[in-house]
């Protein structure tokens, strides 16, 4: 079932709700709640820094399998940028497991810029990767805080680099490119469920990295739309 929009509310919000604001600080937001109740937060006065409009996040929603979607309750269109790690470069996304957030950074393109990136690096399935490498321990009552950090993933991991990567430009046991660039198991686990997301990737998820592929199946059920 596609993402709809059912109803829009008018808020005002501060750090209560999204996780990247101060404390003291509150912007009134358009929040827009769709068919399975994500709710997805617009600045409603736009001060002319994010682009991005909640239908741009619902065609994107709209590619990832229901299974996956149901992770995410709430995607903040952010007014503002965010910086992180020693290079102070500003970062495009992150996500915020303990609430579902997603949060998308302000960025100085245009919409159609934007939405492009949005579009060819998977943003919203990418950061849902990572709310679920929390989120399906601590469904499940598991002690430890994140499965990517658990010796059934590390396992996975290792079996999947014995496998021969004749297709594959990665000489690395990491999935993608992006996670060997940051050298993080974590990345890994949120690229492997970006790649189960849509059909093309999880072909090649399912055959050149089978181990990691029968984890997410185990966790996340079969690919549901």
């Amino acid at each position: 079932m596609d993402e709809e929009i059912v109803c829009t509310e008018i808020h005002d919000y501060g750090s209560d709700v999204v996780v990247e604001m101060q404390k003291d600080q509150k912007i009134k937001w358009r929040e827009v709640i769709t068919t399975s109740r994500i709710h997805i937060l617009e600045e409603y006065d736009p001060i002319g820094t994010q682009h991005l409009k909640a239908e741009d996040i619902i065609e994107e929603l709209n590619k990832i399998p229901k299974n996956i979607r149901k992770f995410i309750s709430i995607i903040v269109l952010a007014p503002f940028s965010f910086s992180r790690g020693e290079s102070n470069d500003p970062i495009f996304a992150s996500a915020h497991w303990w609430r579902s957030e997603i949060t998308i950074y302000a960025f100085e393109h245009d919409r159609a810029k934007l939405k492009e990136i949005l579009a060819l690096h998977r943003t919203i399935a990418h950061e849902a990767g990572h709310i679920i490498d929390r989120n399906i321990m601590e469904g499940r009552g598991l002690s430890s805080n994140y499965l990517s950090y658990t010796p059934t993933w590390s396992k996975a991991m290792c079996a999947d680099s014995q496998i021969k990567q004749t297709s594959r430009d990665s000489s690395s046991y990491l999935v993608s490119s992006y996670a060997d660039s940051r050298q993080s198991i974590g990345e890994d686990f949120a690229d492997s469920v970006m790649f189960y997301c849509y059909a093309e990737s999880r072909a090649l998820l399912r055959e050149f990295y089978p181990n990691r592929y029968k984890i997410l199946e185990e966790f996340l059920g079969s690919v549901d739309r």
